[in-house]
């Protein structure tokens, strides 16, 4: 009878917790992504001038996100095919990387310089940068950090699912109209062949999160 109870209780005890952990990957959280500018006008017209954008993102207080790990992945696309994937923060394979707490939040700075797009994760006691190479083609400047959340102030995601969470490309070149799109080709998450096809734009990254 003793062996019996046992049995039920340990049944019962992880039934419980797929119950719980279930629920939680089915949940939907918030992170608040936008842009941030210098307040100071001399600040800003040197940020145009070199090329940068900030955008800012922080995550909605929620208990059971707490000590979660988190990773961001940066795709380069060319010709709408996947041509590297670099993975920039993994806090699974750096224990000594902060998880996430009450406060988590990380600026996202990009820099387009001619022949390179500089990228900058920064968060409150550590910072990652890295560097791409750009084709030819593309003029100094040419590259712009955009936003995924068109239209809303945060993302919707869900527990261990990769989101995207930023785009750089250039423009979508429209020369009947004599003007450079940006809006274009940044309205909301991107489906990568729908938005190759109706674009054609040859080389842009995709920003991604995932916490879980």
């Amino acid at each position: 009878m003793r062996k019996e109870l046992k049995f039920l209780f340990i049944t019962l005890f992880f039934f419980t917790v797929s119950i719980n952990i279930s629920a939680q990957n089915s949940k939907t959280y918030k992170l608040k992504a936008d842009f941030e500018y210098p307040s100071e006008k001399e600040k800003y017209e040197m940020w145009v001038f070199q090329g940068i954008k900030k955008l800012n993102y922080t995550l909605e207080n929620d208990s059971t996100l707490i000590n979660k790990d988190f990773k961001i992945i940066i795709k380069e696309y060319e010709n709408g095919k996947l041509k590297q994937e670099t993975l920039v923060i993994d806090t699974k394979d750096e224990p000594r990387l902060p998880k996430i707490n009450s406060d988590f939040g990380f600026n996202l700075y990009a820099q387009n310089l001619l022949n390179y797009e500089k990228v900058a994760f920064v968060f409150d006691r550590f910072s990652n940068k890295k560097s791409f190479k750009i084709k030819e083609i593309f003029n100094d400047g040419d590259f712009s950090l955009r936003q995924i959340n068109v239209g809303k102030d945060h993302l919707d995601f869900r527990l261990n699912e990769p989101f995207q969470i930023a785009l750089i490309t250039p423009p979508n070149r429209n020369p009947s109209k004599g003007e450079l799109g940006y809006c274009q080709v940044s309205q909301g998450g991107i489906e990568i062949d729908k938005w190759y096809d109706q674009y054609k734009i040859p080389q842009f990254f995709l920003i991604y999160l995932e916490i879980g």
